[in-house]
This record gives C-alpha cells, structure tokens and sequence, in this order.
C-alpha cells in the first residue's frame, strides 16, 4: 500500500538567474501555502556571479552553492540535501522545477494528492510564457502531437518533474549530465517493475521563452531551434 505523503522537498536549480528568478520564488510560496504537507524550498546555485544568492535569501529559500555548471549535479545535490537524515522515503516527495518557472497555486497540492492516490512520479507539460500567437508555431505543433486524447503525454521536462523519494532512489538519482538529466531518469524509472508514473496535462507550469540556454541542448535551445525551422 502507496505511504501518504508527509512533507515535500522542492528542488531548482540556479545560473545566474537574477532576472526571473524572484518570479520563481514567489510562486513556489505561493504554492507551499496550499500544499497539505510541509515544504522545503532547496535552491543549488550552480556557479552564479549575479544577485541570485541575495534574491533566494530574501525570499526565504534554503541555500546550498555548488560552481560545477551541471545541471544534473545541481538537482542531485538539492535532492540529496532534501533527503539528508530521512529514514523513511516512501512518504517524502521531491518535486523539481527551473529557476525560469512559474508554477501554479496547486502545483504542489496536486502532486501530493497524485502522490497519496499512488502515483510514484508525475510528469506534467509546460506553456510558453510571453509569447505572440504565432510565434514557435513549429515547436508547438511538434508538442501536441505528443499529447494524447486521454490527458496523457510523452514530454519529460525538469521544470514540472515530482518523484517519491523512494522511487528517486531506486532509479539512482539524477545523473550528472549537463543536460536531458531528467529524461535519463524516466528512463531508469520506466524501467524499474511496479511504479506508477502520472503523464498528466493536468498539472501545468509556465516556463521562459527565451533562446538563450543556460545549459547545452535545454529548452532554450529547443525553442531556438523551432525559431529556425518555422512551419
């Protein structure tokens, strides 16, 4: 029988990001507010020189520094510091987003209660913030075809990614790649007999438009690789 949840550990992990990352903040507070458990707020900045660490110490977040540009070493290391001293991992879950997100009021209450009704991973979509009607017309397009009729889909984005610390375990953590770390471990979970994984539309996030990526092969490349293919 799946454990209920009873706190959650919310992983991002930072670049140099002073120019959205207060938005980030904000909304994960907002977030913990309506979530039914406790909420950690870990934030691993990654070898910043900005007004990053100023901007997390203002809005309350839990710090930790590292300096390799890895953004799978980034969101291991907040994983393992949520789960430093835990005994128990069935009932803890981690949920993971980037410092260029906005998620929604019930973006944390949602995956709890996913988690409570036995879900072990949930992976949601995310939508383009700032962005005219007809721009990324490729990228789009090539998004929705991997949404299915019934709610589910085929994206694995970091950026609205939440596992059961257990499972998390079980599949080996996120490797250190400096990209694509996330769907690395969907692999290592799909593989693994027994786990339920939630594809949902349902749970939602909002996510930069920009082109210029803060890792090799991100989302910001993939958006500007559609800008130069349009359809």
């Amino acid at each position: 029988m799946t454990s209920p949840i009873r706190a959650v550990g919310v992983v991002v992990p930072v670049h140099n990001e002073e120019e959205l990352l207060p938005g980030c903040l904000a909304a994960l507070t907002r977030a913990a507010t309506r979530s039914p458990v406790p909420v950690r707020t870990i934030v691993v900045l990654d070898d910043c020189d900005d007004a990053s660490e100023l901007i997390c110490r203002r809005g309350g977040a839990e710090i930790v520094v590292g300096c390799e540009r890895n953004v799978g070493q980034a969101r291991s290391i907040g994983a393992d510091l949520a789960l430093t001293g835990e005994s128990c991992l069935s009932d803890l879950w981690l949920a993971n987003t980037d410092a260029d997100t906005r998620v929604g009021p019930d973006w944390l209450a949602d995956q709890v209660e996913l988690a409570d009704q036995g879900a072990d991973a949930v992976l949601g979509i995310v939508r383009l913030a700032d962005v005219g009607p007809h721009e990324h017309l490729a990228y789009r397009s090539a998004y929705h075809r991997r949404i299915h009729a019934d709610g589910s889909h085929d994206h694995v984005h970091g950026a609205n990614l939440g596992i059961r610390a257990s499972a998390y375990r079980q599949a080996g953590g996120f490797a250190p790649l400096t990209a694509h770390e996330d769907r690395h471990l969907m692999q290592r979970l799909d593989a693994l007999p027994g786990l339920n994984i939630v594809r949902s539309i349902q749970l939602s996030v909002e996510t930069s438009a920009r082109l210029s990526s803060r890792c090799p092969e991100g989302f910001a490349a993939t958006l500007a690789r559609s800008r130069s293919h349009p359809a």
